[in-house]
């Protein structure tokens, strides 16, 4: 699938069929988790199989816009503390694998669950329940038709978020194209974001981009926009390998006020 294509195509998934996943593809959605889980040892993944015991249990605490979404399957990550650069971190390892579950061919839906009790998630994950914040809803959609509305809601317009040398001084589409940047920045502008915020900007610099964060005066809207702040990073790595540029990010972490600058990377 072209990643492009993917990312304006891309839709949450509200209802499922009542269907589960063979039991190979399930298998091989865990041996992905165990790929993860070997190159990084501080998260834990979570297939629930049994999507009715999940939705049991979290109907009335959890879900999209309040309402809990029923799937077959349910898949959770937990990262061992929560710190800033670990939920930079859930945010990508997480889309990572939605991306990979997609690309399968089934449907998914991002749930979170951080304000459900610890004892409810301790009972449908075990100890480490606590430190799960969101799941992954997957199965096969229900009623896909022929002809649907666009999955592609409301974006900033890249003058919003693409920024030159500092915040505030637009980058112009000759600066982006300058860099062979302009496709990718295009594309990653359709990156899901918790409740659409998009809470990125980007500061193109002579050697680099820079991303920060929107900071809200909420603690828990931080930590949220930390984990699209992730999935963004992702998209952004893989879109770059087009022009043939390979690196990672250089995390950096520095509070400016209004925003957090959260990470570097080289061109």
């Amino acid at each position: 699938m072209v990643l492009v294509d993917f990312l304006q195509d891309r839709r949450s998934v509200r209802k499922f069929k009542d269907k589960k996943i063979d039991k190979s593809e399930l298998e091989r959605i865990k041996g992905y988790c165990k790929t993860v889980e070997d190159q990084v040892p501080s998260v834990k993944f979570f297939i629930a199989e049994n999507g009715q015991t999940v939705y049991d249990k979290l109907l009335g605490k959890a879900g999209y816009g309040g309402h809990m979404i029923k799937a077959p399957h349910y898949m959770g990550l937990a990262i061992s503390e929560d710190t800033d650069r670990n939920n930079l971190a859930l945010g990508f390892i997480i889309e990572q694998m939605n991306t990979q579950i997609i690309e399968m061919g089934y449907d998914t839906c991002w749930i979170t669950i951080h304000f459900v009790d610890d004892e409810t998630r301790k009972a449908i994950f075990g100890e480490a329940g606590p430190m799960i914040k969101y799941l992954i809803a997957f199965g096969y959609r229900e009623g896909k038709k022929l002809f649907e509305e666009s999955a592609v809601s409301w974006r900033h317009p890249l003058n919003e978020i693409c920024f030159k040398d500092e915040i505030g001084n637009p980058a112009s589409l000759e600066d982006l194209e300058e860099r062979a940047i302009l496709e990718t920045m295009s594309s990653i502008r359709f990156a899901p974001s918790h409740k659409n915020k998009q809470p990125w900007r980007f500061v193109i610099k002579d050697d680099c981009v820079e991303i920060y964060m929107v900071k809200s005066d909420d603690e828990v809207e931080n930590k949220d926009r930390l984990v699209d702040i992730g999935v963004i990073m992702l998209y952004f790595e893989e879109l770059i390998k087009n022009i043939n540029v390979y690196d990672k990010w250089t995390i950096i972490f520095e509070d400016q006020g209004e925003y957090l600058r959260v990470a570097k990377f080289k061109l």
